[in-house]
């Protein structure tokens, strides 16, 4: 009888003490420069749920973190990834965000990073369609939701307390933080200001503790284990020592090779796979909807609230919608404009610049689709970057 062998045991048994009983600063030797460079414009989901990588690259001055959500992975020539490789200002981008990503995602990860982003200037890319009437809802906070970080931020007593406890609050208006009752306990622990020599606290606390490190162990794991890396495909023909002027050329002429079919200017194969087969039955159906009034607006004052407090310098870029696409499908002028006007003023309101882009809602090319930037849009978030790396736009505190 052939005797089965003992490799995978053992490799298993190696792993699990690598993992439990080496010491932690050990892993960090792995994550090189190198590595970071090539998880920026990756998007990998394991980076967003982790927190080891992200906080490295946070302390390196040759990373630039650029944070939203669905369109960060709308890549072409003119995306801030492609334009940057080709034409090097001593940054590299490095992309948080994906579908689904909004203000709490963005609000949590930012207070587990406090320390790391004191006098850190980073871009924010807000997008229109997270001000819906009633929010975010639980499917996308769960699709984004970081079980690790959530950890961090409850066993952290270094963050502003009152702060904290608004953050915490907002958190356990989830269902999904809710199904974690040690995490709970920790989080209203933070909402009331609990005494931590209390017998209770102390007791979650110590297991809050070693199921924190496990889960620490397991991302710095990950983070050195993980060999996925997206391929930059520039094209220095098209951006490589270009004038602005050349740039927005350029751009037009690569989007308009490929949108021929529809007057909307969105890419030929999106109006073919999502949206040709029912364009009649889209006609006006957004008539009643706005994103002057949401619950989103109190979500991103969390965001705000959270970098002011962390001494960060954002630059915030507020991206118009596609206005061929939107007179279409009805959604009015007003549910457009007051939101552009309410996110300017709030933004203003705490010192920060404002990349204000929504004036181009009829400029063609400028999106890659119904709502997300592309071609000449990346064109006015390069240049606005580059203004922004050279003091050009400033915090007003």
């Amino acid at each position: 009888m052939k005797r089965k062998s003992l490799g995978p045991f053992i490799g298993a048994v190696v792993l699990f003490f690598l993992v439990v009983f080496v010491p932690k600063t050990f892993f960090l030797h792995f994550i090189t420069e190198n590595k970071l460079t090539q998880q920026a414009a990756d998007l990998n989901p394991d980076m967003f749920d982790g927190i080891e990588i992200q906080k490295q690259m946070l302390k390196s001055n040759k990373f630039l973190p650029i944070y939203g959500s669905s369109e960060l992975s709308r890549m072409d020539a003119f995306h801030p990834s492609n334009y940057f490789q080709e034409n090097y200002k001593g940054y590299t981008p490095f992309l948080i965000g994906t579908g689904g990503t909004e203000s709490t995602f963005h609000y949590l990860n930012f207070a587990v990073h406090h320390n790391e982003l004191k006098g850190k200037k980073i871009i924010f890319i807000l997008s229109p369609q997270w001000f819906t009437k009633k929010g975010e809802n639980e499917v996308r906070f769960s699709s984004t939701f970081s079980i690790l970080k959530a950890y961090q931020f409850a066993l952290d007593d270094t963050f502003d307390k009152g702060l904290a406890s608004k953050l915490a609050k907002n958190l356990l208006s989830y269902q999904t933080v809710k199904k974690d009752p040690l995490l709970t306990a920790l989080l209203e622990a933070k909402v009331h200001r609990a005494n931590e020599n209390t017998f209770y606290y102390k007791a979650d606390r110590f297991l809050a503790d070693g199921y924190f490190d496990l889960m620490q162990r397991r991302d710095l794991l990950i983070s050195i284990l993980d060999s996925k890396h997206r391929k930059l495909v520039g094209n220095s023909y098209l951006t490589k020592d270009k004038t602005w002027d050349e740039l927005n050329k350029n751009a037009a002429w690569a989007a308009k090779k490929k949108m021929t079919n529809n007057p909307f200017y969105i890419q030929n194969k999106t109006f073919n796979k999502l949206i040709k087969h029912r364009l009649k039955s889209l006609k006006g159906s957004m008539r009643q909807s706005s994103y002057e009034k949401s619950p989103e607006y109190k979500d991103f004052q969390l965001v705000l609230d959270v970098l002011k407090t962390s001494g960060a310098k954002p630059l915030f870029v507020s991206i118009p919608v596609n206005g061929y696409w939107y007179d279409y499908i009805g959604f009015k002028n007003e549910g457009r404009n007051g939101y552009y006007a309410k996110i300017k003023k709030q933004i203003h309101t705490e010192g920060f610049p404002v990349l204000d882009l929504s004036g181009h809602e009829y400029d063609k090319y400028f999106m890659t689709d119904t709502i997300h930037l592309g071609y000449k849009g990346w064109v006015q978030i390069d240049k606005g970057i580059e203004e922004f790396m050279n003091g050009k736009i400033k915090n007003s505190f």
